[in-house]
């Protein structure tokens, strides 16, 4: 898993970085609108039921036909409700693009059933090499599609032309790799039954789409939509890492917590341990990448991308926050008891709506990076108390392990900003720098937990990258 999500990482970086040096701030304001949306309804079209299928012990092919059904027959529906609203958001937007950008977008919602089966077999198999595979594969096609027409002069459409080519190069990729053949089917009872597991999850997922996809609307709408692809590639770069760490975690955590709902003990011992690995893993590169923002944006992207560097700093916290965030939501799911979700997801969403629109007016959009960062710090102590509870442990014992990762991140950070501010920028400075983050970080790490969990580091290391052999 470590070598396909580095080279997941790497694609998109590269994609981004190439994109950003080639098209306008107001192109990836208008594609990230079409992707909002269609955010929206993929989200609608899910309904909360792949996690209701994967979560099943009886009745496994029957309950993906059935929600094979239901998906093709929501995909209808919402690209009915595309046609007739996407002039609208088009107009609200002043931007005629937005529609047939929306439209072509809406294709994917009857791509993605067509491997609907292969990929939740693949899940409950636990097959997450082939899953790594298909995603590389998507990301692949995605990053050479997108950046060969946007040097071709395809402006926004190059992204969205990336956008269907990954899709199809993923459900392409999971039919190789599973080539279970379901049929959609009606099952009343068994469509019941699913539907109540999930509509619990819809609504946590529809509340998770306003937290992470309102402040972008109401950034597109306030401050332009130029400002809003500034801001888009902030939120790329911010998140990039633990959005990384956060999908692994999410694949490989929920079956096997699933598998082991029946075991308080074990699940608590895995959340526990699934906390500390994560942060020992995305602090040095969520702090070292907050550190370094400035010379990044101005190295990496260009001069004319040097207002992303302070949502970059800002949100690579939030990036670090949310992979964190993922494990409690997982075992709350396993145990049954996603309605702590839904209550967070609500309370967020809440204080989202309400604040959002004044932080935008008063503070721009490094205004809304604070916002929505804080608002995940929210997430992460709600979480973490909820599963103190849930585990009859005392909260101290949960956090404690997180301490070494945490001090030794803190640590270097400081040193790094101080030192952006004494060097000058370029290419040569922001490779040092990087380097001496990296050492500074492993060296504190050492000596604040005796050595354990940098030992767990070149463990993870060599268990992710195992043809590299020590001599």
């Amino acid at each position: 898993m470590g070598i396909s999500q580095a080279a997941i990482m790497l694609l998109s970086l590269l994609s981004v970085t190439i994109l950003a040096r080639v098209l306008t701030p107001e192109d990836f304001g208008i594609v990230t609108i079409g992707a909002l949306f269609m955010a929206l309804f993929a989200t609608i079209q899910d309904f909360g039921i792949g996690h209701a299928v994967v979560q099943r012990d009886t009745r496994i092919e029957d309950s993906i036909s059935v929600m094979l059904f239901l998906r093709w027959i929501i995909a209808g529906i919402l690209f009915v409700a595309i046609v007739v609203f996407s002039p609208m958001i088009s107009d609200f937007y002043g931007n005629p693009a937005i529609m047939p950008v929306i439209i072509v977008m809406s294709v994917n919602l009857f791509i993605q059933p067509i491997a609907f089966s292969s990929y939740i077999m693949l899940v409950r198999k636990l097959e997450f090499s082939k899953l790594a595979m298909v995603a590389i594969v998507s990301s692949a096609a995605t990053t050479f599609v997108s950046v060969g027409f946007a040097l071709l002069d395809f402006s926004y459409w190059s992204i969205v032309l990336g956008s269907l080519s990954g899709t199809v190069a993923s459900v392409f990729a999971m039919r190789y790799y599973e080539k279970t053949r379901l049929r959609p089917r009606i099952d009343k009872k068994l469509m019941r039954e699913l539907m109540g597991f999930g509509m619990h999850l819809l609504i946590n997922a529809l509340m998770v789409f306003v937290i992470f996809s309102v402040d972008q609307m109401v950034v597109g709408k306030v401050l332009g939509l130029a400002i809003l692809g500034v801001y888009y590639i902030g939120l790329r770069f911010g998140r990039i890492l633990g959005q990384q760490i956060s999908e692994t975690v999410n694949r490989v955590l929920f079956p096997t917590m699933a598998r082991i709902k029946d075991s308080m003990e074990r699940l608590k011992i895995g959340y526990v341990q699934s906390l500390r690995m994560i942060a020992i893993v995305v602090v040095p590169l969520s702090m070292g990448l907050s550190a370094l923002s400035l010379p990044l944006a101005s190295v990496v992207l260009g001069q004319r991308w040097v207002a992303a560097s302070a949502p970059i700093a800002i949100i690579a916290f939030q990036g670090l926050l949310l992979a964190l965030v993922t494990p409690a939501a997982n075992v709350l799911i396993s145990v049954g008891k996603p309605k702590y979700m839904s209550i967070e997801a609500s309370m967020v969403a809440t204080a989202m709506v309400v604040a959002i629109y004044p932080a935008a007016t008063l503070f721009g959009i490094n205004g809304v990076c604070v916002l929505t960062t804080s608002l995940s710090l929210g997430a992460l102590v709600y979480y973490v108390n909820v599963l103190s509870r849930v585990f009859k442990e005392r909260l101290i014992e949960i956090v404690r392990p997180m301490a070494p990762p945490l001090l030794s991140g803190f640590v270097m950070y400081a040193v790094l900003v101080l030192c952006v501010f004494l060097v000058p920028t370029s290419a040569f400075w922001l490779v040092t720098l990087s380097l001496l983050g990296a050492g500074l970080y492993l060296g504190v790490l050492h000596l604040s937990s005796k050595g354990r969990d940098v030992r767990d580091i070149l463990g993870l290391f060599k268990k992710s990258f195992p043809g590299r052999q020590t001599i």
